[in-house]
């Protein structure tokens, strides 16, 4: 009998084990069906300071499936001697090269393997290192870019040749999408190659930059790449997310 208890105690202890697993394993599980969840993930989860998170993703698309490294670029955050800093601004503006290109490139040589394919979720200022780095070279000729998604960023004019498809979010609210020199030289180009919509901040700019991106209400219509109407999903575990470029 004393056998038979401890039996049933050691598989309940083992079916417990297993139903915290599977939770655990379900909380880490990230679905980006459309651009809101994308964003929700690049602005605020969990470490939302950090300038770089690379994640291995699979990324399904009119029915079909393939792996890829989702790649996310914040904007301006967190301490003042990161690569996501005010300094950086007007270089990228101007599509100089600056430490958060370099940083950027560099990190995706170190630790995102030849041959993979490369989509980014950018926000502000990285989205625009973004559009600078998709006509980097070396990038382009060990990797595939497939897709730069970006919210509340300028258009950056870049004159090489660049690499997949770019797509820009701008709140009709948000000015820092017009930030760049591309409002001057071409101002058409800069407003009409932006997918716009109005999340209602009409007197509130930081939140036409910050918060308008990762509303389903607003964004819910364009897929997890960006395009309205489409079919496009990445899906992603968070414990195999790797951090970089956060100081102290």
């Amino acid at each position: 009998m004393k056998k038979k208890i401890i039996s049933i105690l050691l598989l309940c202890a083992i079916l417990f084990s297993s139903l915290c697993l599977f939770v655990n394993a379900q909380e880490d599980e990230v679905v980006c069906t459309n651009v809101a969840d994308v964003m929700n993930y690049v602005i605020i989860s969990k470490k939302n300071t950090v300038p770089m998170r690379i994640i291995p993703a699979v990324l399904e698309k009119d029915g079909e499936q393939r792996d890829v490294y989702f790649i996310s670029m914040l904007g301006v955050k967190g301490n003042r001697e990161q690569v996501n800093s005010v300094k950086n601004l007007v270089p990228a503006a101007f599509n100089k090269d600056n430490s958060y290109s370099a940083f950027a490139v560099e990190t995706i040589l170190r630790n995102v393997p030849k041959g993979s394919a490369l989509v980014f979720g950018c926000h502000s200022l990285g989205g625009m290192v973004a559009q600078h780095i998709r006509a980097n070279r070396d990038l382009i000729e060990n990797y595939e870019i497939v897709n730069v998604l970006t919210a509340g960023s300028p258009l950056i004019l870049v004159k090489e040749e660049t690499e997949g498809d770019l797509v820009r979010l701008a709140d009709k609210n948000d000015i820092i999408p017009l930030l760049s020199p591309a409002t001057f030289t071409n101002l058409s180009k800069q407003i009409k190659s932006a997918c716009r919509e109005n999340g209602g901040y009409t007197m509130d700019p930081d939140g036409a930059h910050n918060l308008s991106y990762m509303r389903a209400d607003v964004w819910g219509e364009y897929d997890a790449l960006g395009c309205r109407g489409g079919s496009a999903v990445l899906r992603f575990d968070l414990s195999d997310m790797a951090l970089y470029g956060e100081i102290d």
